[in-house]
């Protein structure tokens, strides 16, 4: 019975852990842009959707449906330990990834001008020429 639960919890800390690293991803994707008001709510309600949905759904994976308070305790600990340990490190490399796919977006995007640029340019140059 104690063997068990000892599992239990060490899942539950395992479990807060990685909704601590999915709001460590909310909290890049807030800081990348100028967030609006509603996007905000709409962001957190969001998050507390998947926290939920991942709490009941563990919860009857792991321990039958049945939840206990060492349980709510080890997704509260996990998410801690988390935030102590990997948060800063993760969000740098949140970071740096999303700035790279940002800079290759643009890149994309300033290309794809280009061509439309210069293709609607050659286009007004034939007109010319027609007329």
């Amino acid at each position: 019975m104690i063997e068990n639960q000892v599992v239990v919890f060490l899942w539950t800390i395992i479990i807060g852990m990685a909704l601590g690293l999915i709001f460590d991803f909310f909290r890049i994707l807030r800081r990348k842009g100028n967030t609006k008001d509603i996007l905000v709510y709409i962001q957190d309600v969001f998050f507390w959707l998947i926290v939920t949905v991942v709490v009941i759904v563990s919860t009857f994976l792991i321990n039958d449906g049945e939840l206990r308070g060492y349980m709510v305790l080890g997704y509260i600990l996990g998410g801690i330990f988390y935030m102590m340990l990997f948060s800063k490190l993760i969000r740098k490399i949140f970071g740096f990834v999303l700035d790279k796919i940002e800079k290759c977006i643009e890149i994309v995007v300033n290309k794809i001008s280009n061509m439309v640029k210069k293709i609607n340019d050659t286009n007004k140059k034939d007109k010319k020429m027609e007329n």
